[in-house]
């Protein structure tokens, strides 16, 4: 263990006199509450009435500070405004907006905002966020100029709500702001010169009269700094530039100072100049070839002299594109126009470029690059209300589009144009797309008919005519809906006859018809004997003759005098020649062919010719039928109906030859029998000859395989050589007529009554076992024929039935 001792504080020190204080006394209070149950009720309530005090003093405090902070007023507001303090005015304002029972002056708070975001927008980081900020900035603006703001606010008010309309890509409403504010200045400020400048200049179809006028005041205006005036020199030249004014352009922009910080600007102008110029001079010449290579120079040192790499250098890049095009160097101007496209993204020179571009691979032959290039340019041009481009005005670009479509029509280039149409949504409105989607498919199925007119295989001409058909039917949809589209307008009639005519051209003959029910509903003069006609033929053409002859009547009676009346009475005769008619089926085509104001030259009058002599042999008067498709072929001897109406003639005199024949053969007297005999085979030999007329017009004229109508005519040209021959006792020419058949249909049905006659020939000719092997080839055609085959088609006997025939001939 230790000796010392513990030590022990000097009762003499501060520390030992300080010690006993405060514990000392809270020890002794807690000893002496202690003592009793009172005296610790005693303490506690002294404690909670010091707490309360404590909090009492703070409060009085707290309520004391607040009440000395300044008031939010609409004054201090307004201050904050004028001190160009903004986010401090834009706070006082939403402090006063928390009262909502304090607001009284709402046009001025909205005018605040307004303010603080027109100021606000031009610090915003891109162009896109510069307009939509003004744009909202223009709104508050307009409300609070509605509501009202104080007198000495209103000038203010007017400019800076024509400056956010302005620069939010709103121009037209713009100016006339800021025209109202220019009124009541007796002394307008330079900045609303230079406003109204941009705006007109920024319209989609710039007014450069009205912009240079607002110009000259600013050239004109001494109190200008040398840049503000070297700026307004430059705009002047610009302006001066695009309005053909070139000498006047060239006194200006001489007059700018040699300031390095407008010489690339200067000589960009410069090379615009030489460049304006050797667009008039003559192609190819020696003069545009010198202006062009000046101009070439001074936008190269235009790109030397911007350092900076800005705007400047962009529009010189895109002049020396438009330079080499002058000089038909395309390559050249395409590479150049690439390379801006592809360094400067989607700034306006950019989408300057890049329309130049596909307008040159258009011009070169290359559509699908040049479609690629046009949507490059839509999808960055974007929406049409935030599009400003000083090179290429809303206008311009939307008629050079409409240029890039019209070239892909006239090209031939469908596919290409029709994609095109469907990426103008953006910039035009649904009925002009619409619109332009019908004339396309109008173009692309006229396209199409026009080619099958050319081919020479029937697969493809059926084949482009099947297209060009769905073509015009989408162009009728396309119309149709653009009728719904304009329902309130002057082109709706108009629109729902452009739909009634496609639809008719695409044979679409139901939806012609209930779109000219409802055109003929709407319409009461224009076009109506036209579309009474075409109402009719489409009702014929889907099988309701009662009423198309309503219709077709209806025009002939109300239109006597209308062109229109000729063809419907043609189509009217077919109606009535279906309802088993025929009186007044003829006596409207011996109106046609008749009357005075009809011409052999018009196809109403060949179309009645023909149909008349054809019905004319439906009716058994052979005699007329033969005159009349006489005068019809020799008249019309390329008409598409020559050649039926060869094959017509041709069974005239065939059918014309059975009742000489049968009078002959009941004749009582020789005399009598040889004249019948005699009209007898002179009908035979004129339809023979006829029937070998059409067939070689099929054979030499390389069209046997052209339609299904060709083909048939064909056979039944030789099946009915060999039934005249038959007739005329020529059994051998006849067996011969027949074997013809039998080489050329041998997969066909149709063969099998070709056998029939050559046995029927050899029994004429006592030579029966050449007949039985006829029928036993017969026979073994009978069973190669696919067992899919439809007999019925082609002949009057089933397979079962033929089977039957055969057999029983075999047993001859």
């Amino acid at each position: 263990m230790s000796d010392a001792k513990p030590t022990t504080p000097d009762k003499s020190s501060p520390e030992a006199i300080a010690a006993p204080g405060v514990r000392t006394r809270i020890a002794n209070q807690l000893n002496w509450s202690g003592g009793s149950r009172l005296r610790k009720i005693i303490l506690g309530s002294l404690t909670a009435i010091g707490l309360a005090g404590l909090f009492a003093f703070w409060s009085y405090l707290g309520h004391v500070t607040v009440v000395d902070v300044p008031v939010v007023t609409l004054d201090v507001a307004w201050q904050a405004l004028d001190q160009r303090k903004f986010e401090e005015a834009r706070n006082v304002i939403s402090e006063i907006q928390r009262n909502p029972s304090g607001l009284t002056d709402f046009g001025s708070y909205l005018y605040i905002l307004g303010a603080v975001k027109s100021y606000q927008a031009d610090k915003e980081w891109s162009d896109d966020r510069k307009r939509a900020t003004h744009l909202i900035a223009a709104r508050y603006l307009q409300k609070a100029r509605e509501l009202g703001v104080p007198e000495q606010r209103e000038g203010e008010l007017i400019y800076l709500l024509g400056q956010s309309l302005v620069y939010g890509n709103q121009p037209q409403e713009g100016i006339a702001i800021l025209q109202e504010s220019l009124q009541t200045l007796s002394d307008p400020p330079v900045q609303l010169r230079r406003l109204l400048t941009e705006a007109y200049l920024n319209l989609p179809n710039p007014k450069l009269a009205k912009a240079l006028e607002q110009n000259r005041y600013l050239v004109s205006d001494e109190s200008l700094s040398d840049s503000e005036r070297d700026d307004a020199l430059l705009t002047h030249s610009q302006i001066l530039l695009q309005l053909g004014k070139l000498e006047e352009a060239t006194t200006f922009i001489n007059s700018l100072d040699n300031n390095k910080v407008y010489q690339a600007a200067k000589d960009t102008l410069l090379g615009r100049l030489a460049l304006a110029q050797a667009r008039t001079a003559k192609p190819n010449s020696a003069e545009r070839t010198a202006l062009v290579d000046s101009a070439l120079k001074d936008f190269r040192e235009a790109l030397r002299q911007d350092t900076l790499h800005g705007r400047v250098r962009r529009q010189a890049m895109v002049f020396i594109g438009e330079c080499y095009e002058l000089k038909n160097d395309y390559p050249a101007a395409i590479a150049e126009y690439d390379n801006i496209g592809n360094s400067f993204g989607d700034t306006s020179e950019s989408i300057v470029a890049t329309l130049s571009k596909a307008r040159l691979l258009q011009q070169t032959g290359r559509p699908d690059k040049a479609l690629v290039a046009y949507r490059s340019v839509l999808e960055s041009v974007g929406e049409p209300v935030t599009y400003v481009n000083p090179l290429l005005p809303f206008a311009q670009l939307r008629k050079m589009l409409l240029q890039a479509h019209s070239r892909f029509v006239e090209d031939r280039n469908f596919e290409q144009a029709m994609a095109l149409v469907e990426h103008f949504a953006s910039l035009f409105d649904p009925t002009t797309v619409t619109e332009l989607r019908g004339i396309t498919h109008v173009a692309w199925g006229e396209a199409n008919l026009e080619e099958a007119s050319k081919a020479q295989r029937r697969h493809s001409t059926e084949s482009l005519q099947t297209e060009g058909r769905y073509h015009f039917r989408s162009a009728g949809r396309a119309f149709q809906t653009l009728a719904e589209m304009r329902f309130a307008t002057v082109q709706f009639t108009d629109d729902l006859w452009a739909a009634a005519e496609n639809y008719y051209r695409g044979h679409s003959y139901t939806q012609t018809a209930l779109v000219l029910d409802e055109y003929l509903h709407h319409e009461a003069r224009t076009r109506r004997a036209l579309a009474l006609l075409r109402y009719g033929q489409s009702q014929l053409a889907v099988g309701k003759m009662k009423e198309a002859v309503a219709a077709l009547e209806e025009c002939i009676e109300m239109h006597p005098r209308d062109a229109s009346v000729y063809a419907a009475r043609v189509a009217c005769a077919q109606a009535f020649l279906a309802l088993d008619q025929p009186e007044k089926a003829e006596a409207l085509l011996v109106s046609n062919i008749t009357g005075d104001t009809l011409r052999p030259e018009s196809p109403e009058w060949r179309e009645s010719l023909f149909l008349l002599g054809t019905h004319l042999h439906e009716s058994g008067e052979y005699a007329e039928s033969i005159k009349v498709l006489e005068e019809a072929v020799a008249r019309y001897p390329t008409a598409p109906q020559a050649l039926l109406a060869r094959y017509t003639i041709a069974r005239s005199f065939h059918s014309a030859a059975e009742q000489p024949a049968k009078k002959a053969r009941l004749a009582k007297t020789e005399n009598e029998r040889q004249k019948n005999r005699k009209i007898r085979d002179h009908n035979l030999e004129s339809a023979l000859e006829n029937y070998q007329d059409v067939q070689r017009r099929i054979t030499l004229g390389g069209h046997a395989d052209e339609s299904l109508m060709t083909k048939a005519l064909l056979r039944n040209c030789y099946m009915m050589q060999g039934s005249v021959l038959f007739q005329l006792r020529r059994y051998e020419d006849a067996r011969k007529a027949y074997a013809n058949i039998s080489t050329l249909y041998q997969h066909e049905p149709f063969v099998l009554e070709s056998f029939v006659h050559i046995a029927n020939c050899w029994h004429r000719l006592n030579q029966p076992l050449n007949a039985r092997q006829t029928i036993a080839q017969a026979k073994l055609v009978l069973e190669r024929l696919p067992g899919t085959v439809n007999f019925k088609e082609s002949t009057n006997f089933s397979r079962q039935q033929w089977e039957l025939l055969l057999d029983e001939m075999a047993q001859w």
